[in-house]
Parts: structure tokens; C-alpha cells; sequence
């Protein structure tokens, strides 16, 4: 069987979407109708050779993980910093306080440091901000590259 034949209207409508170079050769074959590779072939074949070119792409991509990186490990650490207060915060002295009564007064008292319920909380979360700290250098060192999403976009562009 021969293969269909596109018609001049529809090879002019798909180059003037190449030459615009605001879709992908996938998106510009589903608004046509077409294979992805009759797309490429045509702008071969009009000597467009830049026409899916994802350098801009590859370069925003790179510099959105070095961004992320660099927020994450601003995050990191200020888990760690916020860990340690809180661990501080066990020896120092404690307000202890309570509202309440029929008259709704406020009473507060000076310790020398937190009660028990109070400490067992504060080590709580300081132990969760670690564990988040850790989690996020472990993602950090884990030794990939990059992200499923990043590994996704490259194998889409071929970069």
C-alpha cells in the first residue's frame, strides 16, 4: 500500500509551525495529523536544521537543579540550626505557664529548666528537624544526577 501523501496546505501550515519554533516536532504532529518523523523529515528537507533545538531548554533546566540544590541545602541546614536550639532550649531556663480557672487568669512560673512532657517534645522535634536534615543530604549525595523529571526531559530532547 503507498504511503498517504500530504497535501500542500498542510505541508505549508506544518512549516510555518516549525519555522515558529514554538512547538515540539511531537505537538506540532498531533495538531497535524502526522507522524513525528514526517514533521522532522520536513524540516530536513527545507533545510531548517535548528528547528528543535532545546539548548535553551537544557540550559534553564541545568540552572533550575542548581537553584533547587542550593535552596535544599540552605533547608538543610536550617534544620540543623533549628535542631540545636531546640536542644539548647532543654537546658535553659523554662516559663511554665496556665490560663484558666472560672475567672480566666493567667498564673506563670520560673523553672530552672522544662518539665518532662516539655523536654520529650523538644527532643522530638529536634530529632524530626535531623532526620529532615539527613534526608535531604542523603537525596543530595545519593549520587544521581538528577531527578526522574530532568532524566525524563533529556531522553525527550536527546540532550
Amino acid at each position: 500500500m503507498p504511503r498517504p501523501t500530504i497535501g500542500d496546505a498542510k505541508r505549508t501550515a506544518i512549516l510555518d509551525d516549525i519555522r515558529a519554533g514554538e512547538k515540539s516536532a511531537r505537538q506540532i504532529a498531533r495538531d497535524h495529523g502526522v507522524a513525528q518523523s514526517t514533521v522532522s523529515k520536513l524540516a530536513k528537507d527545507a533545510g531548517i536544521t535548528n528547528a528543535f533545538d532545546r539548548s535553551k531548554t537544557k540550559n534553564a533546566t541545568e540552572a533550575a537543579r542548581a537553584d533547587n540544590a542550593a535552596l535544599r541545602a540552605s533547608t538543610s541546614r536550617r534544620f540543623l540550626e533549628k535542631a540545636n536550639q531546640l536542644l539548647d532550649q532543654m537546658d535553659q531556663p523554662h516559663v511554665a505557664f496556665n490560663f484558666g480557672g472560672k475567672d480566666n487568669t493567667y498564673n506563670e512560673k520560673q523553672l530552672d529548666r522544662p518539665p518532662v512532657s516539655d523536654l520529650r517534645n523538644l527532643m522530638t522535634a529536634a530529632a524530626v528537624a535531623v532526620d529532615k536534615h539527613l534526608v535531604i543530604e542523603k537525596h543530595d549525595n545519593s549520587g544521581e544526577s538528577h531527578a526522574a523529571v530532568d532524566q525524563w526531559l533529556e531522553e525527550m530532547t536527546g540532550l
